[in-house]
């Protein structure tokens, strides 16, 4: 899964991943919630989503919801699956979970789509093979 737009920053990506998961959560999507989620101020939502309904992401009514249109949910999915999977392959090296939480958030905006691809098949080789467990244990104690 790729974004490809020179329009779409990680600023942008970040928007749309929260209100993808909030969506996904609540069904809906309000500034105050986004604002929570991302630690700024409505205001600062209000501006951000001003813009992606200029980039037709995004469709907003004052003092209404927000809903994602074709393209921001196309990419706040992206986003979103980028993100949980960089985690869980943070999480199976070993690395703890609120850290794998922030370095995820980090990487998923800058890694090339064919890492990405590799980091997924290793996660589900892990998943599938049995002796990958026992592996991954050694290398546990390994790196400790």
């Amino acid at each position: 899964m790729t974004v490809n737009s020179p329009k779409i920053t990680r600023s942008v990506e970040d928007y749309l991943e929260t209100m993808y998961f909030l969506e996904q959560e609540k069904g809906t999507i309000r500034v105050k919630d986004v604002a929570k989620s991302l630690g700024v101020k409505p205001p600062s939502v209000v501006e951000a989503v001003k813009k992606l309904s200029k980039m037709n992401m995004v469709s907003y009514e004052r003092y209404g919801t927000i809903q994602l249109k074709e393209e921001g949910l196309r990419i706040g999915e992206i986003v979103s699956y980028r993100h949980q999977l960089l985690k869980d392959f943070l999480i199976l090296l070993g690395v703890d979970e609120e850290v794998a939480e922030k370095d995820a958030c980090s990487m998923e905006h800058v890694m090339d789509v064919s890492t990405l691809r590799k980091f997924k098949k290793f996660v589900e080789f892990i998943d599938h093979y049995p002796n990958a467990q026992d592996f991954l244990e050694k290398y546990r104690e390994y790196s400790k």
